[in-house]
């Protein structure tokens, strides 16, 4: 199932090392071939429009424009969970250093243990680095793999470990209007045994993937 996880990729660096043009400019090419989204980490937020600000100090607010639409929520969202409502193919996340869950590249003189590449390199360099290396962990060190998800990025960059055994990402999965919900380790073995348990009690079961859709 992971095989269809998207990828992503950290453009960090100081202020005013070159993070947002280096983000665009990857972004225009890799868009030729994928769908990519966008995620910025920002001190504030700033609502132009009066109205929209009003209601978002309070509620989930959805706003469309002629150019432009989109979702506010009133309270802060960690970056897994904006992550949960993006439907892409390659994520590029600016920012967010002191997450340790996925790969960087990093500008001017700053320096990252999970740096893959830099502003330094090329611009096809870069590409094939994200293509070849890019990748999320779910970010909550449940210890299924034997380490931490900062330790276990370190190994999949090193080429010492697989994505493939972020036990996470390959054993239960809950969607909720086709958004990923990230579970601990009690919750998805608990909902890994009861379903498989049902299942098995079936006349047809047989072994594979289970999938369960369940209406509200």
């Amino acid at each position: 199932m992971y095989k269809k996880i998207m990828k992503a990729v950290g453009i960090v660096g100081y202020k005013k090392s070159g993070k947002t043009s280096l983000t665009l400019k990857i972004a225009e090419k890799l868009s030729e071939k994928y769908r990519v989204g966008i995620i910025k980490h920002a001190e504030k937020f700033d609502e132009k429009e009066s109205d929209t600000k009003k209601f978002s100090e309070k509620y989930v607010t959805g706003y469309v424009s002629a150019k432009k639409s989109g979702i506010i929520f009133p309270e802060k969202k960690s970056l897994e969970e904006i992550i949960s409502y993006l439907n892409v193919d390659i994520l590029l996340i600016e920012g967010f250093k002191n997450n340790r869950s996925f790969p960087k590249i990093t500008c001017g003189d700053y320096e990252d243990d999970l740096a893959i590449a830099s502003d330094k390199d090329n611009l096809d360099h870069i590409i094939e680095k994200i293509e070849r290396y890019g990748f999320k962990l779910p970010n909550l060190n449940c210890g299924r793999c034997g380490y931490t998800c900062e330790k276990m990025a370190s190994m999949i960059i090193k080429g010492e470990a697989s994505i493939e055994e972020c036990q996470q990402l390959n054993e239960t999965e809950i969607r909720i209007n086709g958004r990923k919900i990230n579970l601990n380790r009690f919750v998805s073995d608990l909902v890994k045994n009861v379903v498989t348990s049902i299942v098995h009690s079936l006349r047809e079961s047989e072994k594979g993937i289970i999938e369960i859709k369940v209406k509200k």
